[in-house]
């Protein structure tokens, strides 16, 4: 692996798109480099859909590959998207239980909440505000309707697509994200409005 790559993400409500790339035929393990290179993305998309902060998307999504580096020569070659996708849920986990508890020792202001020099500052309030309002929705949802949620409306995965990376028949991503949009949709009308905003 010559150089790292890395997640570019210009508007956080949309996901970089890379072009279709095949995937192995079933059974045969493809090598760590053809991973990297052809699977960065989609495992940086799964990073964020498990609700990683944004800045940690990039960190997060190199561990994956670590633990993929060390792990590819048990891995039979069957669903690698299902593979890749079990070792990134338990990355974010874990990395979410051991910030909960840094967060406890110390309270420090998120980079996501840093100005950029270019920006203007009433159109970064506004991103920042419409950011926490999502954030707050979609935490309130569980987890297994949330990161159905996300990959289906926000990251733009497909049903069939989403049964694969979880493992999961494709009736119950339909039932999860059905539940998730009725969920969604309840909790945005529970929002309080400013006056004239309704």
């Amino acid at each position: 692996m010559e150089q790292a790559l890395r997640w570019q993400q210009a508007d956080p409500y949309v996901a970089p798109t890379t072009p279709e790339v095949p995937l192995p035929e079933e059974g045969i393990r493809p090598s760590f480099d053809w991973i990297y290179r052809h699977c960065f993305v989609d495992v940086a998309r799964w990073v964020r859909a498990l609700r990683a902060n944004d800045a940690d998307i990039e960190d997060l999504t190199q561990e994956v590959f670590i633990v993929v580096r060390r792990k590819l020569d048990g891995f039979d070659g069957r669903n690698l998207p299902g593979f890749l996708y079990r070792i990134t849920q338990r990355i974010v986990r874990d990395h979410r239980r051991s910030a909960w508890f840094r967060n406890l020792l110390v309270k420090q202001a998120p980079l996501a909440d840093l100005v950029a020099p270019d920006s203007s500052g009433f159109s970064l309030i506004q991103e920042r505000d419409r950011r926490r309002v999502l954030d707050g929705v979609l935490a309130r949802m569980s987890e297994k309707r949330r990161t159905t949620f996300v990959l289906f409306e926000l990251e733009g995965y497909s049903g069939e697509e989403i049964s694969q990376i979880q493992s999961l028949p494709v009736k119950t991503v339909w039932t999860r994200l059905h539940h998730a949009r009725k969920d969604f949709l309840r909790m945005v009308a529970e929002l309080p409005f400013p006056r004239g905003e309704k």
